[in-house]
């Protein structure tokens, strides 16, 4: 069976993507942003369908980016597909729910940001690490301030410490907090619940909200070439995240 995919199930007006991509703590590879990005284009053109949960199967939401086993150019084709899928979920006329058991680490974290609500299982745990590779993670910098507030956030990214399912709700990250088996009932109870609603009424309030989101495209590529300023700095993390040792950073 082939493995680094997104399973996508279609349940009447309600679609459900599971990451899947086992061997890796569902990291995403391109197999998965392919997968995702497939089933946001299915969501743009058919109006039939209302409601988006995007989960995982197996532990954990996601690990992250999978940085592991691409070449460059295979790699930056695959951050530009990871910040179209991101700027997708939030521009969607329908609303999208993250149910997040396990890990939400980096791209994973910034993936279930762009997402408009998440529901946490007990086991749910949210970091971004990225700065302790000496990289800056360009999403995660833009809008975790906007859901938590600014100081908290560049707490959080400046720490890159882990953010429990308890704290993401005290912190309003998470909406709520549910039994790890409950997880996917409860978010299906949840899609359900708010299908019932208008669905002009629910685009509206979606548009209404994120009415000043937006410029992630030029913000992303400026976060891009800050990284390429410190790419001696962001090889010597990543060499050190593999080598299991603390990095050595020149700031360069």
């Amino acid at each position: 069976m082939a493995e680094d995919k997104c399973e996508i199930e279609v349940k009447g007006a309600l679609v459900i993507a599971r990451i899947d991509n086992p061997t890796k703590r569902n990291a995403l590879g391109g197999g998965v942003l392919q997968d995702l990005a497939k089933a946001i284009e299915t969501i743009e053109r058919d109006r039939k369908l209302r409601f988006l949960i995007l989960t995982s199967k197996g532990d954990h939401f996601s690990a992250g980016m999978d940085i592991g086993g691409a070449d460059p150019n295979a790699m930056q084709d695959r951050l530009d597909l990871f910040g179209s899928v991101l700027t997708k979920l939030e521009g969607l006329p329908v609303p999208v729910l993250a149910a997040v058991r396990g890990i939400a680490f980096g791209g994973g974290f910034e993936l279930a940001m762009a997402c408009d609500m998440i529901m946490a299982s007990e086991t749910a745990m949210f970091s971004l690490p990225e700065p302790a590779l000496g990289a800056c993670p360009p999403f995660g910098a833009l809008r975790l301030g906007n859901l938590i507030g600014r100081p908290r956030a560049k707490e959080i990214l400046m720490t890159c410490r882990r953010v429990s399912a308890v704290e993401a709700e005290r912190i309003g990250l998470a909406v709520k907090i549910v039994p790890d088996k409950e997880l996917n009932d409860q978010a299906i109870k949840m899609a359900e619940d708010i299908m019932k609603k208008g669905p002009i009424a629910v685009q509206l309030i979606k548009t209404a909200i994120n009415r000043d989101l937006g410029g992630y495209d030029l913000a992303y590529k400026k976060a891009c070439e800050l990284s390429a300023r410190v790419a001696a700095d962001f090889e010597e993390g990543v060499k050190a995240f593999f080598e299991k040792r603390e990095p050595r950073f020149k700031g360069r």
